[in-house]
């Protein structure tokens, strides 16, 4: 009866405290020192390589004040649109800034941080195409990275458009440029960025009846809670310090070479 007994209790005792025994992301980011952090490196000006090969952005920028607060070092890697999804599940990464979209469809599969950056999707094209509305792409090819939500958004303004989902920004945009496709949907500041850098901005044109706005937000696999809360903590702190304020200013600030005003603040409302 006594040895019953005990091994009833021992069996409690392993159930009641076997969550907190077991080590979760966070115990292991700080275990080994470091965020593993996945990264675009064709998505200017929020994740790209440098012209001296180092990644760079506003993402990062945030990404580099979540690791120091949480008192880490930090290792980025380039990886694609459809590789996001699959590493965080298959506990590869950390977690993942690449400007990704926080929506009903994703939340399924990955969990978000507190929203970082809103804005529009945009659609541009070649102003030697002759089209000013997007409802002119009914029937033609549109490039979209691949999990993008743009390609989505633009099919629900244009169902009949043909859309051309390719690796990343930078082939999207490629398809353009050659003429395999009449438009390119993305994030509004990224097709400006990358529209800017091209040396031949007057070529193109944004279609002006199509926009829809997005949150941003870190992606990081389901179930982390101490983890999904360490990092809301950092991007609140960084709201609070005045430090995201300033971080957008590098890159979105007066004299900037695409200023765009901050018209939301980084809170918990997400």
């Amino acid at each position: 009866m006594i040895r019953t007994v005990a091994l009833v209790l021992a069996a409690i005792w392993g159930v009641a405290f076997a969550p907190s025994a077991l080590a979760d992301r966070l115990d292991d980011i700080q275990s080994r020192g470091k965020l593993l952090v996945g990264v675009s490196d064709t998505t200017p000006p929020f994740s790209f390589k440098a012209a001296d090969g180092t990644l760079t952005g506003y993402d990062l920028d945030l990404v580099r004040a979540v690791a120091q607060r949480l008192g880490v070092g930090l290792e980025m890697t380039a990886l694609s649109s459809a590789e996001r999804i699959p590493l965080l599940q298959q506990g590869k990464l950390d977690f993942v800034a690449t400007s990704m979209t926080r929506t009903a469809d994703r939340l399924r599969d990955v969990d978000f941080s507190h929203i970082y950056f809103v804005t529009p999707h945009a659609v541009v094209v070649k102003k030697a195409s002759g089209i000013s509305s997007v409802k002119q792409l009914a029937g033609r090819k549109a490039s979209s990275a691949s999990t993008s939500t743009a390609g989505g958004n633009l099919k629900e303004a244009v169902p009949e458009v043909n859309l051309v989902y390719v690796r990343d920004y930078a082939v999207a945009f490629a398809a353009l440029k050659a003429g395999s496709v009449d438009a390119f949907t993305t994030d509004e500041t990224v097709l400006a960025a990358m529209v800017r850098d091209d040396g031949n901005p007057n070529d193109y044109l944004f279609l002006p009846d199509f926009t829809k706005s997005r949150n941003v937000g870190f992606a990081m696999k389901k179930d982390e809670a101490r983890l999904k809360s360490a990092i809301n903590q950092a991007l609140l702190d960084m709201e609070a310090s005045g430090e995201a304020a300033k971080i957008w200013d590098t890159w979105f600030g007066p004299g900037t070479a695409q200023p765009v005003p901050r018209t939301f603040k980084i809170t918990a409302q997400y």
